[in-house]
């Protein structure tokens, strides 16, 4: 029997400037070992829990109980905001999600009665969103409505990595949080990793800021979803170790054959069209899979054995099962899972 994981759950890092922050003492690191310092500082009781890490130059700034350095912080707000929203609405969401400053509503959600002005404020946001449903076409387009706020425009920090997109033009999904923590935890020094479904940078991001991916070939076919890429890849100060590939990836990964130690084929409900592409990008040794699907829950085991087995027959290699990991559900006994295989 395979044995997997079953992670769910967000964690939204909002980041709102005030006046008169907190002053503390400050630890600071790479980028691209913050999270592992964060952790390490938690477990030695050094960590000042009731502040937020924050950028310092190309660096983070993690607020700590001593030391010879002291930066402004924010802190972290220890209000319900159920409450807040109890006392100014009659019947108030009982969920919403954050993306940067903005909060997005639920389908169907009826805020004909609102004072948008006041929810935003009792929420500490700026702008208000209803989502809808993600277009099902290729370039995975967001259907998220604005109804309080200038534009979509949202910049949004998870894991020690800040994505900057228009949440109204493209899609980003806080249930897939863990799969991109996972994804950054792996050490990618001196790989070539090729993206085959970057998007706004999901994976490519946390593979360059965190793994220390030496470089990430990027596919995406939706002209927003590259711009934000672009964006991102500034943000965070990696451009330079990351190329773009524009278009349509049946013809963008024919030129990347043979060149990846790594390939991330990230496309739900299904990433097969891009499966025969993937063997080739890898180098002749072989290399490493991460391939997403949408598959019913009683059926995952059995799916990862067959497609173990397609990938073995297509490549003309040995094909280990590294780890199977259940992202989310999807929809009714529909799991979105992660395949990792290792050709070799």
């Amino acid at each position: 029997m395979l044995s997997y994981t079953l992670c769910t759950g967000t964690f939204n890092m909002v980041c709102l400037i005030e006046p008169n922050m907190p002053i503390s003492h400050a630890h600071v690191c790479a980028r691209e070992n913050a999270s592992n310092e964060y952790q390490r500082l938690k477990q030695q009781n050094l960590l000042n829990s009731e502040l937020k890490p924050r950028p310092y130059g190309d660096s983070i700034a993690i607020p700590v109980i001593t030391g010879d350095l002291e930066l402004e912080f924010e802190a972290i707000e220890r209000h319900n905001p159920h409450f807040e929203l109890e006392a100014i609405l009659e019947n108030p969401p009982k969920k919403w999600e954050k993306l940067g400053d903005m909060v997005i509503f639920k389908q169907g959600t009826d805020t004909s009665e609102w004072d948008l002005q006041e929810v935003a404020k009792s929420l500490a946001v700026n702008r208000i969103a209803i989502q809808n449903e993600i277009d099902p076409g290729p370039m995975r387009e967001s259907k998220l409505e604005l109804i309080h706020g200038e534009d979509g425009w949202v910049v949004h920090r998870e894991n020690f990595v800040e994505y900057e997109f228009d949440a109204t033009q493209v899609m980003f999904s806080s249930g897939n949080v863990t799969e991109r923590r996972r994804m950054g935890e792996i050490q990618t020094k001196d790989e070539i990793i090729v993206d085959a479904f970057c998007g706004i940078g999901y994976y490519t991001l946390p593979f360059l800021m965190r793994g220390l991916a030496k470089h990430v070939h990027a596919c995406e076919i939706n002209p927003n979803s590259i711009t934000a890429l672009r964006k991102g890849l500034e943000r965070n100060g990696v451009s330079e170790r990351c190329t773009i590939h524009e278009g349509d990836n049946k013809i963008t990964m024919k030129n990347l054959r043979g060149i990846a130690d790594r390939v991330i084929l990230g496309l739900i409900p299904s990433s097969m069209n891009a499966w025969g592409n993937a063997i080739r990008c890898l180098k002749p040794k072989g290399g490493v899979l991460h391939i997403h699907m949408n598959v019913h829950e009683d059926e995952i085991e059995e799916w990862a054995g067959k497609t173990a087995e397609w990938f073995a027959t297509a490549s003309g290699k040995v094909v280990e099962i590294l780890h199977l990991e259940v992202v989310k559900k999807y929809s009714p006994r529909i799991m979105h899972v992660v395949l990792d295989l290792q050709l070799a």
